[in-house]
């Protein structure tokens, strides 16, 4: 009687799930804009709602952020609610691939030969070593960041505008629910006595509802940019700035500062590139320009002087003899970590360990319970997919720099800008990764592709309506 029961529920959940699918069809066919642009909030809420439950307390281990994870718990509701929003995306996903399919005449240009590459890089970096891999598997893990970058590829202009939005909205709620528990349960979100920041006199390091400082702090680099490209109004733009620079600070993720001072270069110099040209550039009236050398020698000057000359010693050999210094020179410790890398990758040169490096199993047999990765974009790739990985790997980030170049201008720089954002963070994290399931590094990959095939599509039409001659010139 039971397992008729259960026959009849399965039955009518896949008969509701059938007509629930083809209501989003219809709903989608009827709107430019999908759901696809919404993922987002989901994504957010889901990374905010395994710390707030996960009973996570920094205090009972104040010097590393890396073990904490042991002693958190994870509640079985979490996983449920996790997979059904795994479920809506992938139902965003499938919505906007065969709308675009079914409507192909009058969809907006697509990025054709990123897309390709796309299809490459996941081919060489995932399928083949799904199969060919030292250690062979087959998970459905490994298609949903597939379908959502080919999905990504797919945008309209409009669609790239409200994602950039919903990223900054979304980033929003989660600074200020952070921020919230800062106060209520500091010890969930805030690490006291850190001693290995640059910033004097500032000893705690900030992680939020993220699993780690350098995921806040990645998060928020993102989140700063589609601030400065969509712009909120008035005093919630301020609120906007001044909470998202202070959780960078007190993030204290060196990456992240670099990479958004790169990446605010980028902007800058495409948003006011003409002023830069009226005032730096004219050499018929060179005062600024001078002004602008003289201030960067006299800085650079200051700044030898106070390595060499510190009545306190040698400055900059006292920051490398550090734990802050020799972090940074291995790249917090990760020497280790790239070692194990490049021995699974020497037992298989041409496919790698597999897909399942890093995972518990692994991570058990080598002994470095916090390697949850490689910690590096290329020793990821190099260690599960081998060299026919990395090449595939060279291969999309050149389409991608590529296709970032072309669309820099009407992007008002932001397309370069999550470019450099991704590059640096790849030297630390795996922001390219194609596994798994969608979290923040995940989400940073499907931005970058939503805002290039946006802009492409923008930058085709504008190109068509100039060759198209206006209506009074045909009379």
């Amino acid at each position: 009687m039971m397992s008729i029961v259960l026959g009849l529920i399965v039955f009518l959940a896949v008969i509701a799930a059938v007509i629930g699918f083809g209501g989003v069809l219809h709903w989608g066919r009827q709107r430019e804009i999908g759901l696809l642009p919404y993922i987002f909030y989901p994504i957010i809420f889901s990374v905010m709602l395994a710390k707030m439950t996960s009973g996570r307390d920094f205090s009972l281990m104040p010097t590393s952020e890396s073990g904490i994870a042991a002693h958190e718990s994870t509640p079985a509701y979490v996983f449920v609610i996790a997979r059904c929003i795994t479920l809506f995306i992938l139902v965003a996903v499938s919505e906007r691939i065969i709308n675009r399919v079914l409507h192909y005449g009058r969809n907006p240009k697509v990025p054709m030969g990123l897309l390709l590459c796309f299809i490459f890089f996941f081919l060489t970096t995932v399928v083949l070593a799904a199969f060919l891999g030292t250690h062979p598997s087959i998970s459905h893990e490994y298609m949903y960041l597939f379908l959502g970058g080919s999905a990504a590829l797919l945008f309209s202009e409009a669609e790239g505008d409200v994602a950039i939005r919903n990223v900054r909205n979304a980033m929003l709620v989660c600074l200020v629910v952070s921020a919230c528990f800062l106060i209520v349960a500091p010890q969930m979100v805030i690490r006291t006595g850190y001693l290995d920041g640059v910033v004097p006199g500032l000893t705690v390091r900030y992680a939020g509802l993220t699993s780690h400082s350098n995921t806040m702090g990645g998060l928020t680099v993102v989140y700063l940019l589609c601030l400065s490209s969509r712009p909120y109004k008035g005093w919630l733009n301020r609120f906007a700035w001044i909470i998202g620079l202070i959780t960078l600070v007190i993030a204290q993720s060196k990456t992240s500062w670099i990479t958004f001072s790169l990446s605010t270069l980028s902007l800058s110099y495409f948003r006011y590139s003409e002023i830069l040209k009226r005032y730096f550039f004219d050499f018929r009236r060179p005062f600024f320009l001078v002004m602008a050398l003289s201030l960067v020698m006299i800085m650079f000057t200051v700044l030898i002087s106070v390595l060499l000359f510190s009545s306190s010693g040698n400055f900059l050999n006292s920051f490398l003899m550090s734990q802050a210094g020799a972090d940074l020179m291995t790249m917090t410790g990760r020497a280790q970590i790239w070692e194990v890398a490049v021995l699974e990758w020497q037992r298989n040169p041409l496919f790698g360990y597999g897909l399942t490096i890093w995972n518990d199993a692994h991570r058990a047999k080598i002994g470095i319970s916090a390697a949850v990765t490689a910690h590096s974009q290329f020793y990821q790739t190099l260690s599960s997919s081998g060299i026919v990985g990395v090449i595939g790997l060279v291969i999309y980030v050149l389409t991608l720099l590529f296709y970032a170049l072309k669309t820099v201008r009407v992007s008002q720089g932001l397309t370069l800008a999550l470019f450099l954002m991704v590059m640096f963070r790849s030297m630390s994290e795996v922001p390219l990764t194609m596994v798994g399931y969608y979290g923040p590094d995940e989400l940073t990959h499907l931005i970058i592709l939503m805002v290039i095939a946006s802009h492409f599509s923008g930058l085709q039409t504008n190109a068509a309506n100039l060759k198209t001659p206006p209506a009074h010139a045909l009379l």
